[in-house]
Order: C-alpha cells, then structure tokens, then sequence
C-alpha cells in the first residue's frame, strides 16, 4: 500500500505558451459623492508569464492623458516612477465622455468612456440566510434607480473577516425606476464584524465586462450552468495594431460609501 501511494507523487510538468508582457491599464476614475475629485491615479505594468511568480512590472516613462470629449480640456497624469501616474486637477462631470490616451514604447493607446452617476444608499439589511450549519449572514443594500435611464451598478464589499474584495453588478433592466439593492453574502461573517461597502455607477459595456470577470472568477457561486471561460478584453486599445492584446479598461463612475457592522 505504502508503494502504491508513493508511485502516485510524480509531478507533471504542464507547458503553457508565453506569448509575451502585456501592458496592463489600471485606469479607474472614481468621483465619490462629497468631494472634488480632482486627485485621481492611473496605474500600468507589463504582465508576468502565468506561473512567474514575481508581480507585474511597474511601467515608467509612458505619456498618460485624460481629454473630457465635450470642451478638450486635458488632464496630464504626471510619472510617479513606481508604475502610478496621478493628476490633482481633474474635473468630474456626470453623463460626460472622456478619452485616455497612453504613449509607451512607441505606440499608442487609447479608450472612451462616459462617467455615470450613483444615487445616494438608502438603507443596509441584515438577514440570515439557510439554516443549522449552512447559515450565513446576507446584507442587501438598498437605493434608489432613477425612472426611465438604464442604469448600471458595481458593489464593492471589504469586510473584516475577509482579505479580499467581494464584487457585485445590477442592471435595471427589470426595476427601472424603484428601489434597487446588491446582496452581499458571506459565512465568515460574525457579530462585531465590519464591512465596507461602495456602490459605483457604471457604463453597460463596464457592466458586461465585470459581469463576465465575476462569473469566470467564481464570484456569482459557480453550479452546474456557470459561463463558458472566454477571453476578456477591455476597452483600451492600440489603433495601428488592433490585435494586440491590452489587459485592464478605463472606466469612470461616482460612488458613494458607508461601513456596516454586523449585529
């Protein structure tokens, strides 16, 4: 028996193709409810092969700027050296187009996208969910959809008790115009525990994407019917040369914020 156990142990070398860095734009301009929003930060790296086990690499000496599309005013992101760019003049405005244009090693890349507006969060609940052993406690956040506009929402939740972010997304296509809610849920929540919760406004076509990563990461509860893995692409792009593959989107939205504990 021992023999038997021991001859199941040989590892197995898996070959996976590298087909180079990719750049990698972490463009997300966030305006929360309550300030100016003019500091905002632009992060790029190249990326590492699958199983490299150091991070992406930072990307400096790249040319990085925000142009609002209605009157051409420009907003440079000035190289920090460590792989973030930040502007402290930049200026938020709700249902406007923005395009971001980032010059690095020769070529260009670019991507538009309009800023989306979030209402105010009305309320948190608390529920309990399941029963015995499989109990877990469930937060519904609550606010209103705006009547008539097609809205798109992104939760964000970082409790105490977890390390990393939990993501949710809602479309009204079915509840235009009442009041919406996100559902958070998570078993290792206890009493006195903490969580942080956003809720963004964001565009269908950031909908679309996050909604995609949500499901191919395991984040909507996976079963039986879970998506076909595709590949996902986000909306920066090179002009003159359409086909290489640009990790990461450029997205804009309002939030509002609040912490929940739980009782």
């Amino acid at each position: 028996m021992i023999g038997l156990f021991f001859s199941c142990t040989d590892t197995v070398n898996v070959d996976v193709p590298n087909g180079g860095s990719r750049l990698v734009v972490e463009a997300s301009i966030i305006w929360e409810k309550g300030t100016s929003g003019q500091i905002q930060i632009i992060k790029l790296s190249e990326s590492t092969a699958y199983f490299d086990n150091n991070p992406n690499v930072p990307v400096t000496g790249a040319s990085v700027i925000v142009t609002k599309v209605n009157d051409g005013s420009q907003f440079v992101f000035e190289d920090q050296n460590n792989g973030d760019y930040i502007t402290t003049n930049f200026v938020s405005e709700i249902n406007e187009s923005y395009t971001l244009e980032i010059l690095y090693n020769g070529q260009t890349y670019t991507a538009t996208e309009t800023l989306m507006s979030v209402t105010e969060i009305n309320d948190i609940e608390q529920t309990v969910e399941g029963g015995g052993d499989e109990e877990e406690i469930q937060l519904k956040v609550f606010f209103d959809d705006p009547i008539n506009i097609d809205n798109y929402y992104l939760g964000e939740f970082n409790s105490s008790v977890n390390a990393l972010l939990t993501l949710g997304v809602l479309s009204d296509e079915f509840t235009d115009g009442n009041e919406n809610f996100i559902e958070y849920d998570n078993e290792d929540l206890i009493a006195g525990a903490t969580v942080d919760v956003s809720i963004y406004g964001i565009s269908e076509s950031y909908y679309n994407y996050i909604d995609i990563l949500i499901s191919q990461s395991g984040g909507d509860g996976g079963g039986p019917f879970q998506t076909t893995p595709v590949q996902l692409k986000g909306n920066c792009i090179n002009p003159n040369n359409p086909d290489e593959e640009v990790l990461g989107y450029f997205r804009l939205g309002e939030v509002v914020r609040t912490s929940y504990t739980i009782n």
